[in-house]
């Protein structure tokens, strides 16, 4: 059973024997500025057709995090299209993870973040996500590098809804994220709650 096979959250809390929570995840959230070349590549991601998630993924989403991972170059790494299998239940490839651990070829534990990129379901792509959280936390305790938290988002390129596991909690953040320093504003304080 694949990550892709979870389209409602209530497959994944069934399954997995987690529960779901609607919180403000992020009361507070720094704005950060985006660079130039990430305004840049925005617009003229903008002036192309983005028809499906794959584009938007490339077009939309891939700069806006590569952005968030050169701003921590030393201590994340970005990746994209990795497959996470931990059982049967649980295999196949992740949009993108961030990994905390400098940049290297193979993903390594501790996974702490996951985006799921979809075109216009975020009901399924909340799902996908989260069965993809439990994936990556059960990875880590594998690899006996567990993690208390671990973050997730579901996003269109445009929308980006947050999610936080903890203590087998999906914890869903009432808000959506829109305007772009919000949003690396809010990719600032995940990566930072890993560094103290």
């Amino acid at each position: 059973m694949g990550y892709s096979s979870f389209k409602k959250l209530q497959q994944v809390n069934d399954k997995f024997g987690l529960t779901e929570r609607l919180a403000d995840l992020f009361p507070k959230i720094k704005s950060v500025k985006p660079s130039a070349w990430l305004l840049r590549s925005l617009e003229i991601a903008y002036e192309m057709p983005l028809t499906n998630e794959k584009v938007k993924g490339e077009k939309l989403i891939s700069p806006l995090l590569s952005e968030v991972a050169h701003l921590y170059k030393d201590k994340i790494t970005l990746f994209s299209g990795e497959d996470i299998t931990v059982n049967s239940d649980l295999t196949g490839p992740c949009d993108f993870i961030f990994a905390l651990h400098p940049p290297k070829i193979i993903v390594e534990a501790p996974v702490i973040s996951l985006v799921e990129a979809k075109d216009e379901d975020m009901e399924y792509g909340v799902a996908q996500c989260a069965a993809q959280m439990y994936g990556a936390k059960l990875f880590n305790d594998n690899k006996l590098k567990p993690v208390d938290i671990i973050y997730g988002c579901a996003t269109t390129g445009v929308e980006w809804k947050f999610l936080k596991l903890e203590n087998n909690v999906i914890h869903i953040d009432r808000k959506s994220y829109t305007l772009i320093p919000q949003i690396l504003g809010v990719w600032s304080y995940i990566i930072k709650s890993y560094l103290i």
